[in-house]
């Protein structure tokens, strides 16, 4: 007998436009600095978000520039 629990359902990794009423497209201020490999973004640095990666749940943002970074969600605040 083998055992088959719910993991088969789970979608890992899967990335979404739109999440308890986050959509893409909206405006967020960094509230915490944030470094990743590719550099480090200050407090206070607007995103736009591009996408929402879950599982654990972390926003897909694009700088001023156009660079992309996965932020852990209470790194910021919604402002738009």
């Amino acid at each position: 007998q083998s055992f088959k629990g719910n993991m088969d359902t789970k979608e890992f990794f899967r990335s979404s436009t739109e999440h308890a009423g986050i959509e893409q497209g909206s405006k967020f201020k960094l509230i915490k600095l944030h470094h990743e490999v590719q550099g480090d973004l200050s407090e206070g640095v607007e995103l736009e978000l591009y996408d929402i990666v879950h599982y654990p749940t972390r926003y897909r943002m694009k700088d001023k520039d156009g660079k992309i970074w996965t932020i852990p969600t209470h790194s910021v605040t919604k402002i738009s």
